[in-house]
């Protein structure tokens, strides 16, 4: 998808030109691009187009979401802002925040309607979505220091997993991967490409009832760190 960022670079022509840079990702020179962007941020780190060409390097999901809402947020009139709006509405619809991913592909129609990104957002979205459980405002949930166990029902029927991580940078993933399997518990690492915006998501254990899911969020808190959230497998 990364093509599309070509078609209106002849507008806003204050901003400085990364077209090539970006070029140079889709061949796979990232580190080249890299030494570059390095260079941009020193002289023009606030310049909208170096703002995403940092997004579109940054590995880690998280972070250049963050990066990308800079864009969007702080610079609505940039040539890169809806190429922004679309990552962000990706980055959501990947990791099954479908209602968060319909305002934002909403959002691209009403204030971009001649964008090239129209097409890709046009798809249906699901309704059914499940979110990180977060305690009740005032109320803090109890530290555990021993991993949850499992609730056994008569049939094992798995309905929940745990999304600890996604990542645009498959090392990234792996090694989280890698720091989950002494929890005890199942990890899974799986790629979702939505629109060219590949995330390697990594899930851990399989759960019969959502209150153990629920545990499981908490236990990855406190021992790694790590904001997880549930999801429902599909069936």
């Amino acid at each position: 998808m990364i093509f599309l960022l070509f078609a209106q670079t002849f507008v806003y022509a204050q901003e400085i030109d990364i077209v090539p840079e970006l070029k140079k990702i889709e061949s796979g020179e990232i580190e080249e691009a890299r030494e570059v962007l390095n260079e941009l941020k020193k002289t023009s780190p606030n310049d909208p187009s170096v703002i995403f060409l940092d997004a579109v390097i940054t590995e880690e999901g998280e972070s250049a979401l963050k990066k990308y809402e800079s864009v969007y947020y702080n610079f609505p009139g940039s040539k890169y802002a809806d190429a922004a709006l679309y990552r962000i509405f990706s980055y959501y619809y990947a990791l099954g925040y479908y209602k968060k991913a319909a305002n934002f592909k909403q959002t691209l129609i009403k204030e971009y309607p001649d964008s090239p990104y129209i097409k890709a957002v046009n798809r249906k979205i699901p309704d059914n979505e499940f979110a990180s459980a977060k305690p009740e405002s005032g109320k803090t949930s109890p530290v555990k220091t021993e991993i949850p166990k499992e609730k056994t029902p008569t049939e094992k029927v798995y309905h929940y997993t745990v999304q600890a991580g996604a990542f645009l940078n498959l090392e990234n993933a792996k090694k989280l991967r890698e720091r989950l399997m002494d929890s005890g518990y199942p990890v899974e690492l799986s790629i979702k490409d939505v629109g060219g915006t590949a995330l390697n998501v990594v899930t851990a254990g399989k759960f019969a009832d959502k209150k153990s899911a629920e545990d499981f969020l908490i236990y990855l808190d406190n021992h790694y760190r790590l904001k997880g959230r549930i999801k429902e497998f599909e069936q």
